[in-house]
């Protein structure tokens, strides 16, 4: 067995335990989502915490099962602007929602735009009622 041989088998086993390491986390990360499930979060929190467990657990992937961890900065900074529009895509598409005409969106949904516009941008201050014209 030559020596370039020995180094390569080294090398492709000495990431078994960081696998090993990465994939507990994912299963942790995996049933802290199904307990979120069960447990009801008022509002938009439960989706806020919902999206950051699958952000931990995509990063997890990408920068250990798709070896972005040991590369170099161009193959990071494609990683990191592609990060940037999915979140302005995402928020932008939350923020959409949350200014339209509280009739766009069907009456009995759970996050109608009010709630998530008080979710998203704070509570309204009430506004004073008009005293009766004469």
């Amino acid at each position: 067995m030559s020596a370039t041989h020995a180094s390569h088998a080294q090398a492709a086993h000495s990431h078994v335990g960081r696998y090993l390491k990465v994939w507990l986390a994912l299963m942790v990360l995996t049933a802290a989502t199904w307990g979120l499930s069960r447990f009801h979060i008022p509002g938009a929190a439960g989706v806020a915490v919902a999206l950051a467990i699958a952000s931990v657990k995509g990063g997890l992937v990408a920068l250990f099962f798709m070896h972005l961890y040991d590369q170099s900065g161009p193959n990071r900074l494609v990683l990191l602007t592609s990060l940037v529009f999915v979140t302005l895509l995402i928020g932008l598409t939350i923020l959409d929602n949350a200014t339209r005409f509280p009739l766009a969106n069907p009456p009995d949904s759970v996050t109608a735009p009010q709630h998530l516009r008080d979710a998203v941008l704070g509570a309204r201050p009430a506004v004073p009622a008009k005293p009766p014209a004469h």
